[in-house]
């Protein structure tokens, strides 16, 4: 997944609880804000581990 939006406290934390809640485990991350901009980047790899709903 990759995510760009607006930089602000919790994206991180949303993000992971997201990925969590429709059980998924998170294999990688990488994550920064440009500063120049305001935006705030990341890219997520994960795999379901969900029983399928």
């Amino acid at each position: 997944m990759r995510v760009r939006c607006a930089s602000t406290r919790g994206i991180v934390a949303a993000i992971s609880s997201f990925l969590a809640e429709e059980e998924c485990n998170i294999t990688d991350s990488a994550q920064f804000d440009d500063a120049d901009t305001g935006h705030f980047f990341m890219r997520v790899s994960f795999r379901s581990e969900g029983g399928g709903r």
